[in-house]
């Protein structure tokens, strides 16, 4: 999928008092960041934004003030660049001697796809906490890059002796190709189908996106509609051009009462989807919004 502006697809009038579920600031960060995310500096600054949408100070700094001393700490216990080395304190310090793994006793609290979270109480969700490994991996000289397999995420890096999975949900258990099959198997039983393409790293804008995917599905559950809307307008600045976020975001809208930008996503949306299926009921309900 190719990337998109990040110019912000808000229209004047969702920018009116309470129309927007995003803090303006937050969603003015998350935008600065659409042209470097596919730096590992730009996806850790647009990550750690999806904790604070609601918060008046982001705390990027201070995720990446912590991560930055992890890689410090690690790189004063290591003479000279040798990778094995590397490797062996990264993991001795992130899973033997901090304990990161994954939170399998609470797995949907929203807390697990926070990094300000995961990063006090260690613990979080698979795909938060390889970028926690990629991040400070990447500032010991190594190559990371993550990897969604259907049902779960892991890390790969690039070694002298070839490709190196990791499972930061595991304590950092370092796998195999056929290790990532038989989780993949093991999840799925018959309904999917395992292929090495499974194992090919992600962008970082597809890690982000489904980074809020795993929060809309926590957020929806609960019904609470404020942080699903928040997500959405982030997930629009990802992907402007998918015209069902604009539906889905109007959706929202509607059930908290914010008829103004909710009658605006639902217009802009029908008018580029006159073919949609449920055209008829959705046209009414912009009739009813619009009154």
């Amino acid at each position: 999928m190719k990337s998109s502006s990040s110019k912000s697809v808000l229209p004047k009038s969702a920018l009116a008092k309470d129309a927007q579920c995003c803090t303006p600031a937050v969603h003015a960060l998350f935008a600065k960041q659409m042209p470097l995310l596919e730096t590992t500096a730009g996806l850790l600054r647009a990550a750690s934004l999806l904790a604070m949408h609601q918060q008046k100070q982001p705390r990027t700094d201070d995720v990446e003030r912590t991560l930055n001393g992890y890689a410090k700490l690690i790189k004063s216990r290591v003479r000279g660049p040798q990778q094995q080395a590397m490797l062996a304190h990264l993991h001795a310090y992130l899973f033997d001697e901090f304990g990161f793994s994954g939170n399998a006793d609470d797995y949907y609290n929203p807390a697990n796809s926070h990094l300000p979270d995961v990063l006090e109480t260690k613990r979080g969700l698979p795909i938060t906490l390889s970028l926690v490994y990629k991040v400070v991996a990447e500032k010991l000289g190594l190559v990371v890059h993550g990897v969604g397999l259907p049902g779960h995420f892991v890390a790969s890096v690039e070694t002298d002796e070839g490709t190196m999975f990791v499972d930061c949900y595991d304590h950092g258990r370092v796998l195999t190709a056929e290790d990532c099959q038989n989780r993949v198997e093991a999840i799925f039983a018959d309904t999917v189908d395992f292929s090495d393409e499974m194992l090919r790293p992600v962008t970082h804008r597809m890690w982000l996106s489904r980074m809020i995917q795993n929060l809309l599905h926590v957020h929806t559950s609960a019904e609470q509609w404020v942080d699903v809307g928040a997500l959405l307008e982030l997930q629009m600045l990802l992907w402007p051009r998918q015209p069902q976020l604009k539906r889905d975001l109007a959706l929202v809208l509607a059930r908290i009462d914010r008829n103004e930008p909710a009658s605006f996503w639902l217009n802009d949306y029908l008018k580029s989807n006159p073919d949609d299926p449920e055209h008829g009921e959705l046209a009414a309900l912009l009739a009813k919004l619009s009154r």
